[in-house]
């Protein structure tokens, strides 16, 4: 799908950035993919799995990021006294923190062996999300210009 251009419809533009999420989970999971079928045979399994867990975990802080954003601006647009609670407000975004430590402690506690493909795996949502940004101005600039 190719960006609308700017001055066209305002719901091709928005049907085209609501889409952003859907890409960079897609592009999330083809870099895991590629990088654990890189590093399991370059440099052994335990890089492999290292890869395939901080990719795991990368991936559910995002979805859970998502999530929690989502919450926000439901409390946000609610009429008073409606809405998610504060509490559920509070668990979406300090309960990921504590899941995403708690789950790299232990990881990285019981194979100290896998650390750099572990950092490694986390890094692959904002890799797919600076990929985004790169695609979504591109896209922008290229049918933006018309010839005058």
């Amino acid at each position: 799908m190719s960006l609308p251009l700017l001055g066209s419809d305002p719901a091709q533009v928005d049907a085209f950035l609501s889409g952003a999420y859907q890409r960079i989970q897609r592009g999330t999971i083809a870099l895991s993919i590629a990088a654990v079928l890189g590093a399991t045979p370059l440099f052994g399994w335990r890089s492999g799995l290292g890869v395939a867990m901080g990719s795991l975990l990368a991936y559910l802080n995002f979805v859970w990021l998502h999530h929690g954003s989502e919450l926000m601006v439901q409390r946000m647009l609610a009429p008073t006294g409606t809405g998610p609670s504060r509490f559920r407000l509070i668990l979406a975004f300090v309960g990921r923190y504590i899941f995403v430590i708690a789950a790299a402690y232990v990881i990285l506690n019981s194979y100290p062996g896998m650390l750099v493909g572990f950092i490694v795996g986390l890094a692959f949502p904002i890799l797919a999300a600076m990929y985004e940004g790169i695609y979504e101005a591109v896209a922008g600039s290229s049918t933006s210009q018309t010839p005058e």
